[in-house]
C-alpha cells in the first residue's frame, strides 16, 4: 500500500463554514485524506463530513473516530453509508470505544467490556456494509436489519485504538486501524505486534492493511508559546486512565508520577517547529509501520489559517 498523507480539521473554535473551507484548501494542497474527530463538547462530525462531501471532489473523508455509544450500530452503519453515497465512495468510518465517563455520565449509555462490546458492534456494521443485512443477538448489542439504499461493500471500517487488545481486534475484524497521540516507538513496539496477531487470526497480513496515525503538529512562529500550550493539553490527556497507561508503556511513567510532561514526552507525541520538523515526523512514523500519516494542526496552526496551510504543505513535502 503506497503511503498517504492527511489532515485533521478540528472543529473547536472554528465555524462550520471555516471547516468546509479548510477541507477545500487541504484538497487543493494535495492531501489524500481529510479526517474529523468527535469530542463530547463539539458539533456532530458526521453532519459536517456530509457537508464536506459536497464541497470536495477527490479526498477521502474520514470519521476518526465516532465513539460507539453515540449511535446504535445499525444507525452508525446507515450514517456511514449515507455519507459514502453523498461523497461518491470517498468515506472511511472510524469507530472507537470512547470513554466510560462520557458514555455513562453525559449520555446515560451503559458500557460493556470494551473488546467484547466492540467485537459485536463491528460485526453489525461490517455485516450491513458488506452484505446489506445483519442478524445478531449478542450480549451487548442486538441488530436485525437490511439496508436497501445504494451501498459500497468495500467502504472501509477502521477501529480507533491504541491499546494492544483493541489493536488486535482491528487486525482480526476491521479494514484499518486509527491511532491518536501515540509515539512512533509505541506504534512499533506495542501496536504493530498486537495488530499482527489479529491479522493472523483472520488469515491476513500487513500487506494492504491501513495503519493511520493522527499526530498533533504545527509549524510555529511562537515556538515557546505553542509548546507550552500543547504541554498543558497533553497533561490533561495524561490524567485519563487509558491514555496514562499508554504513556506509561511508552516510558513516561516516572515523570507522570511527578505530574510532569517533559520535553521528551512532548517531542515523542507531537511535533511543534519548522517545516522540516513536520517532514521528519512523517518519516519517523512510516518507519514504525504507519501507512497513513495524518497531521492534526494544533495551537497556532489551528487558530491561524496561514499556519494551518504551512503545516499541511510541510507534510506534503514528504
Amino acid at each position: 500500500m503506497p503511503p498517504t498523507t492527511g489532515v485533521v480539521i478540528h472543529g473547536q473554535d472554528l465555524s462550520a463554514t471555516e471547516m468546509l473551507e479548510r477541507a477545500r484548501i487541504a484538497e487543493k494542497i494535495g492531501v489524500d485524506e481529510v479526517w474529523l474527530v468527535q469530542l463530547p463538547s463539539l458539533r456532530d462530525s458526521a453532519a459536517v463530513l456530509a457537508a464536506m462531501a459536497r464541497v470536495t471532489d477527490r479526498v477521502t473523508l474520514g470519521a476518526g473516530v465516532l465513539p460507539f455509544y453515540t449511535r446504535p450500530p445499525v444507525t452508525m452503519a446507515q450514517t456511514a453509508m449515507t455519507i459514502d453515497e453523498l461523497s461518491g465512495g470517498r468515506f472511511a468510518l472510524g469507530v472507537g470505544t470512547g470513554h466510560r465517563v462520557t458514555a455513562e455520565w453525559m449520555l446515560g449509555v451503559p458500557m460493556g467490556p470494551p473488546v467484547d462490546a466492540m467485537r459485536e458492534y463491528l460485526t453489525v456494521i461490517t455485516s450491513l456494509v458488506r452484505d446489506g443485512e445483519v442478524h445478531l443477538d449478542g450480549a451487548w448489542f442486538k441488530a436485525h436489519a437490511v439496508y436497501v439504499s445504494p451501498r459500497r461493500a468495500a467502504m472501509p471500517v477502521y477501529v480507533g485504538a491504541f491499546g494492544p487488545a483493541l489493536a488486535e481486534l482491528a487486525g482480526e475484524l476491521a479494514d484499518g486501524l486509527v491511532l491518536w497521540m501515540c509515539t512512533a516507538d509505541y506504534v512499533r513496539d506495542v501496536v504493530m505486534p498486537a495488530l499482527l496477531r489479529g491479522l493472523r487470526k483472520s488469515g491476513r497480513s500487513l500487506d494492504g492493511f491501513p495503519v493511520l496515525a493522527m499526530v498533533p503538529g504545527a509549524v510555529a512562529d511562537d515556538l515557546a508559546g505553542d509548546r507550552e500550550h500543547l504541554r498543558r493539553y497533553l497533561a490533561a490527556y495524561a490524567r485519563v486512565p487509558t491514555y496514562r497507561r499508554m504513556y506509561e508503556l511508552s516510558g513516561f511513567g516516572e515523570e507522570l508520577t511527578r505530574g510532569v510532561v517533559s520535553d521528551a514526552m512532548l517531542d515523542g507525541i507531537a511535533v511543534i517547529g519548522g517545516e522540516e520538523d513536520i517532514a521528519a515526523m512523517a518519516d519517523r512514523y512510516r518507519a514504525a509501520g504507519v501507512t497513513q500519516v495524518v497531521v492534526t494542526p494544533m495551537v497556532s496552526a489551528h487558530s491561524e489559517r496561514a499556519l494551518f496551510v504551512r503545516t499541511v504543505e510541510a507534510l506534503m513535502s514528504r
